[in-house]
């Protein structure tokens, strides 16, 4: 009995010992699977988010970056400072429809003049050659018309364009009027200019107070305008004077102020219904003979785009020559039909 008891024993413990064997071999197995499959496989998940991550940054800042680089406009400075003063605003107003930047020159004629600064829509530089050197070209149809078709375009980042030439039309910048008029501030020693010869005004005529007068600017161009030519240039007659003169007769007290290069011809054509002119002595600085006009309370034009610009820096009534170039000719043919692209719509002409 003893010797069969003795042998199951051993049979039991030999059992007993492969289950713990046995057992001990598969959680050293289970425990191999763990670190080999488990662990890794996140380092991995984790490797390739990272990677994606980063890809898909990258791809954020090339489009940020892309969409950073600016637009610019450039175009082509041509003509005396009232072209120059429409090539200026209408591109200003081109740049700010479009979201690009004009480029001009620090020693541009308009920077000169008035006090320009850059903002979101104008980039004043020494570089305009270099950003200016390859671009895309835009040219107008009319010289003092509007033309829709230079603004069929869609600029993208990193672009350059060329607009040219005249733009001779107040709806190129009607939409950025109130940035212009920041931007077209006179310089001060214009403005003293003026001021110096208003107060000489009001002493020639006993007046004084500037507010107890109403002034009314007289722009007589004519010059190089009276010249015979095919171009087809025309001048303002004695009888538009008289009809833009007895326009601002109403005015109680009203003083015309004369700006000309061409004093002789005015003083013999000027209307007699007007009690009471001044003949400003023309200024060294066209500039500032421009800030003249522009002081004063209202204007009378007649032809060409300094008058032009008086008048509208100015802000008062305006009347103007309704004929500026003659039927047939080169000229008339840049204008629009009715000539209202070039003259403002609120001006009354004769």
């Amino acid at each position: 009995m003893s010797a069969i008891f003795r042998t199951r024993k051993l049979q039991g413990l030999f059992v007993l010992l492969s289950l713990l064997i046995g057992l001990a071999v598969l959680f050293r197995h289970h425990r191999s699977n763990d670190v080999s499959e488990e662990f890794p496989s996140r380092i991995l998940v984790s490797i390739d988010d990272s990677i994606n991550e980063n890809n898909r940054n990258a791809e954020r800042n090339t489009k940020s970056q892309a969409l950073r680089k600016p637009i610019y406009l450039c175009g082509y400075n041509i003509g005396r400072i009232g072209n120059r003063l429409f090539q200026f605003a209408s591109l200003y107003g081109i740049a700010y429809l479009k979201g690009m930047k004009y480029v001009i020159h620090t020693e541009d004629v308009i920077n000169q003049i008035f006090l320009t600064h850059n903002d979101s829509n104008l980039l004043i530089t020494d570089e305009v050659e270099a950003i200016c050197n390859v671009t895309i070209y835009r040219r107008e149809s009319l010289c003092c018309g509007f033309d829709s078709r230079i603004l069929n375009f869609n600029p993208r980042p990193g672009e350059t364009y060329r607009v040219i030439t005249y733009l001779q039309s107040w709806k190129y910048f009607e939409n950025a009027k109130e940035q212009l008029k920041k931007q077209l501030v006179f310089k001060p020693k214009s403005i003293a200019s003026a001021e110096n010869v208003i107060a000489e005004v009001l002493k020639n005529f006993n007046v004084t107070s500037r507010r107890d007068v109403v002034l009314v600017a007289m722009h007589i161009r004519r010059g190089d305008m009276t010249m015979k030519n095919t171009y087809g240039h025309e001048v303002a007659t004695p009888e538009y004077l008289y009809k833009a003169v007895d326009h601002f007769n109403n005015f109680l007290t009203v003083i015309y102020v004369v700006c000309s290069t061409d004093l002789t011809w005015i003083k013999a054509n000027m209307p007699k219904i007007a009690e009471r002119v001044y003949f400003n002595t023309p200024n060294a600085y066209p500039e500032n003979d421009l800030a003249l006009i522009a002081s004063c309370d209202h204007v009378i034009t007649t032809v060409g785009t300094f008058g032009w610009w008086g008048a509208w820096f100015s802000g008062g009534l305006v009347t103007y020559y309704k004929w500026p170039a003659r039927d047939g000719t080169v000229l008339r043919k840049g204008f629009s039909e009715d000539f209202m692209d070039f003259f403002y719509p609120k001006w009354v002409g004769y």
